[in-house]
């Protein structure tokens, strides 16, 4: 007892550091559920405790990748990725951010190591894919009792797959792999990922990049209505501003309002074909379920340009099922790769104790479903410790550069300049009519490069921002005109 009790008065000094990369690293091909693409890259295991204050307890595997440098002899310092969500597998994400990584991986590996609780990495996974079912109105009981079976369905203790306890896993691997110092990328929640261990190993970083960024100082699930609905004002805005969309699909705004209101009267069942079987199925649409596809619609700048067209049609021809049905692939790609458990032991611990969840939002597109769902969730959740400090801006003097899309539905521009305000040494951009995660866009890729290659804010052109665009709106169901 008293050994465990030392081991967990040193916090995290009381691993032994080992000798150079101890980590087995052998050919493996690497895909992403959902998607036929795969990659090569090299991986390999680290055993770790579950529960860091028993380091002779539990343990679990972690699964590390590496994408290997062009260079013969790379830099001392290669990036580590980490990935959204929560609960989205880095080493799955690789063949999305390779051809974003491209230029970086010149001279530097990328290790990718899936957070515990995703991927490999002792995957907390619920066996009902999906914990908001689409064919049903969203009811509150079964969204708890589905958490509940969740809960007893894990091979896990939820309580230590928070952030913190994770970052500890990253520093192990860096560790393990004999890497002095590194450089981080995180992308939305990997951006709270990334803050969270630039705050607990300092000394480490030699630079960091925040795409997306979600502020240490916020509650994430708290603004999701509000920040919503800003970004579809921006869309409608810019289909008004624009003459051919505007002459198109006059009056979007209002449009969009009246179908909304329509559907809290009077709820629709349609018949949708499903993407993934080609199976006919019904679904009930109502205010929350509309809203819930509208978001999902909202993630990308192109799915965004298909917004005015698939409103129109809606009210036009009362016909829903284009805009249910985009929405379903869209939201089946973000969420067939997301670990449920280790995205509720993530926000239960960190967010939902902080929320404020008598937040009247009734006047958004959303409404308060997002707040409910949540407190059905986390009310069942067990909770892991989450330190006082948790939410206070990380302040560092680290080179870091910050990127934002305009139109962002889920971390808007304004939450990277507050999180950019105690970082003394930073670059803070933002890509015009983009939307969430704008590591794809060329010109982004191209400033991320030059700043990695120098760790130094004021090394990139980043004259190319200038003309990053918004994509052109969808005229017809074929694409936007010539």
């Amino acid at each position: 007892g008293s050994v465990a009790a030392m081991l967990a008065f040193t916090g995290t000094t009381a691993y032994a550091v080992p000798e150079d990369n101890t980590i087995e690293l052998s050919n493996c091909t690497l895909s992403m559920p959902g998607t036929p693409a795969t990659a090569a890259a090299r991986c390999g295991f680290l055993e770790v405790p579950e529960n860091p204050d028993e380091p002779d307890g539990r343990q679990i595997r972690l699964h590390v990748a590496v994408g290997d440098a062009n260079s013969q002899t790379p830099a001392p310092d290669p990036v580590f990725f980490l990935a959204g969500g929560p609960g989205q597998a880095a080493t799955e994400t690789w063949v999305m951010i390779r051809s974003a990584l491209r230029k970086v991986r010149k001279d530097r590996e990328i290790i990718m190591v899936d957070q515990r609780g995703t991927g490999q990495a002792n995957q907390l996974q619920c066996s009902s894919e999906e914990l908001m079912d689409m064919e049903a109105a969203i009811d509150l009981d079964v969204i708890r009792s589905e958490a509940e079976r969740c809960l007893a369905e894990l091979n896990g203790d939820p309580r230590f797959y928070t952030t913190t306890i994770a970052m500890q896993d990253i520093d192990r691997v860096r560790r393990a792999m004999g890497y002095e110092q590194i450089n981080l990328v995180g992308v939305s929640y990997g951006t709270r990922a990334a803050q969270v261990y630039l705050r607990q190993f300092p000394d480490t970083v030699r630079s960091v990049v925040l795409d997306s960024v979600v502020p240490m100082q916020l509650a994430l699930g708290q603004e999701h209505a509000i920040m919503l609905d800003a970004a579809v004002d921006m869309v409608l805005e810019d289909c008004a501003n624009d003459e051919e969309c505007r002459n198109l699909f006059p009056n979007q705004a209002q449009s969009l309002n009246s179908l909304f209101n329509e559907l809290r009267e009077n709820p629709r069942t349609i018949t949708i074909t499903n993407p993934h079987t080609g199976a006919a199925e019904s679904m009930l649409l109502n205010a929350d379920t509309l809203a819930v596809a509208i978001r999902f619609l909202s993630y990308s700048s192109e799915s965004q340009a298909l917004l005015p067209l698939l409103i129109d049609e809606a009210i036009r021809t009362g016909q829903l099922e284009r805009l249910a049905s985009q929405a379903l692939l869209v939201m089946s790609g973000l969420t067939e790769s997301l670990s449920r458990g280790m995205e509720l032991s993530v926000m239960c611990s960190e967010d939902y104790p902080f929320m404020n969840l008598g937040a009247d939002q009734s006047g958004t597109l959303l409404g308060n479903i997002m707040l409910q769902v949540i407190n059905a969730q986390c009310s069942v959740w067990p909770r892991g410790a989450v330190a006082d400090d948790f939410h206070d801006p990380v302040v560092s003097d680290v080179p870091v550069l910050l990127v934002s899309g305009e139109r962002d539905p889920v971390t808007p521009p304004v939450y990277a300049a507050q999180t950019a305000e105690t970082f003394s040494n930073h670059l803070n951009l933002v890509a015009e009519g983009q939307a969430h995660s704008v590591i794809r866009h060329r010109c982004v890729q191209d400033v991320i490069t030059e700043f990695i290659e120098t760790a130094d804010i004021t090394a990139p052109d980043t004259s190319c921002f200038d003309t990053i665009e918004a994509s052109p709106f969808f005229t017809t169901l074929l694409g936007p005109e010539p």
